[in-house]
């Protein structure tokens, strides 16, 4: 029997843990090579679904033709699209980090990312929040691949300015609740 903690420092022990995920995947994960549109691979619910496969073959007329990929908000039309995934990358992130000397914190950078992703989410338009998560991801890819994973735990303020600022949900600017007289105001969300 194979011990669950300490993981073993190879990417079949980290495979084991996700029998789900080719380990081609996991790879391109460990290695920081994952870019952000493709993180739908580590979500289970979604391995058998053809919106996935970008060749389509005809058994009628036996003709192969490329189907275009799907865009970003058709690959994640909502948070838990988004997030089912990412968790299963912060997972695979952790463990090998966490095996290979990474700081315990390790896991408390990406839970402040998913919880600041659950504010922004309630808050500007989903596919400006796409957006940020996309570049968001990609300067965190860059960092790692120099050991640096404390990136995920910060806020990015310039993105948040460029990406989502104009794109804030529409909502009235306060609620009257029917009780009482209170009267409460919408603030910027920021963890």
């Amino acid at each position: 029997m194979t011990p669950l903690y300490p993981p073993a420092k190879d990417l079949q022990s980290i495979a084991s843990l996700f029998p789900h995920v080719d380990l081609d995947v996991i790879a391109s994960v460990v290695r920081h090579e994952l870019p952000a549109i493709e993180v739908y691979k580590l979500d289970s619910r979604r391995i058998l679904e053809s919106t996935w496969n970008i060749v389509e073959v005809s058994m009628d007329d036996s003709t192969v033709s490329l189907c275009a990929a799907p865009l970003a908000i058709e690959t994640y039309p909502s948070l838990d699209s988004l997030l089912v995934p990412l968790n299963a990358y912060f997972s695979i992130l952790s463990v090998d980090g966490l095996s290979n000397g990474q700081s315990a914190l390790l896991p408390c950078h990406f839970f402040r990312y998913s919880s600041h992703l659950v504010k922004i989410a309630a808050q500007y338009e989903w596919h400006a929040v796409l957006s940020y998560h996309f570049a968001f991801f990609a300067r965190r890819l860059k960092e790692m691949r120099k050991g640096d994973f404390a990136g995920w735990g910060r806020v990015e303020m310039d993105l948040m300015e460029e990406c989502l600022v104009p794109h804030q949900k529409k909502r009235p600017y306060g609620t009257v609740f029917p009780d009482s007289s209170t009267y409460q105001s919408w603030e910027l969300i920021y963890p």
